[in-house]
């Protein structure tokens, strides 16, 4: 072999193994893009699954809402028919006192039924006051005019509860215990409560019964407090996340 064969040999070894390092590169890096685009497959299936799911939850919560909203406006329009009668009643009976008597009695039996099945907010103040406009109507206390000016205001007051956002603090029943707390209402459909030391939860209605219960999962504790946040800031009306649970006029 001569001498100018030698160089050439060494030339060309170095360029195949320079060749064959590339190639094993191009194949490393191939195989790194397939891994890659596997995983961006994956991701984008996985993300397409969780929007399905969420567009099926928001769906259903929609569902949901609706059908509360009808069941509250129907409440709001058994109140107002209630009212018309009992003020068609009073008309008729406007020149015999005694006549009122019944009316009267009527009317507070039927917001007591009202009151008892309703949001468990302030039940016993509600019921209280009419018991103590039966009481003093029975013994003549007051007049029929003026109680049936009471209950009145007392079929008023439930409408508007029917419309208002806002803070209140009351006691209620948690872990066996009687517990002063904070508690948002929305209208008379959702109730919310704040704890002194941060717990926070909602009522809902179990077997003809309300029951307050905790909420124990962190991104449904947040939407609560952020609902309190917004109560204390005064924004009554907007757009707000709630947990799909809270929808109290079920029962389960």
């Amino acid at each position: 072999m001569s001498n100018k064969t030698i160089p050439l040999a060494c030339s060309l070894l170095l360029t195949g193994s320079i060749l064959c390092a590339s190639t094993q590169n191009m194949a490393e890096s191939l195989m790194k893009l397939r891994a890659e685009v596997e995983t961006l497959n994956s991701q984008i299936s996985d993300e397409k699954d969780a929007y399905k799911s969420q567009m099926r939850s928001l769906t259903a919560q929609k569902s949901e809402f609706e059908g509360m909203i009808s069941r509250k406006e129907l409440t709001i329009k058994e109140l107002q028919k209630e009212l018309a009668n009992v003020q068609a009643k009073i008309k008729k009976a406007s020149k015999n006192s005694l006549g009122l008597k019944p009316i009267v009695f009527h009317a507070i039996d039927k917001l007591e039924t009202l009151i008892k099945t309703s949001i468990p907010f302030k039940t016993e103040d509600r019921l209280t006051a009419l018991k103590k406009i039966k009481t003093q109507l029975q013994s003549s206390l007051i007049t029929p005019q003026k109680a049936l000016s009471y209950v009145y205001n007392s079929y008023a007051d439930e409408i508007r509860m029917t419309k208002e956002n806002a803070i209140f603090k009351q006691s209620i029943h948690l872990d066996g215990q009687d517990k002063l707390v904070e508690v948002a209402r929305v209208g008379t459909a959702m109730m919310f409560f704040k704890t002194p030391d941060d717990k926070v939860g909602y009522v809902k209605r179990i077997n003809n019964a309300w029951e307050y219960k905790e909420e124990f999962n962190k991104e449904r504790q947040t939407e609560i407090f952020n609902i309190f946040h917004a109560f204390k800031k005064q924004i009554r009306t907007g757009y707000f996340t709630l947990p799909n649970a809270l929808i109290l006029s079920e029962e389960q």
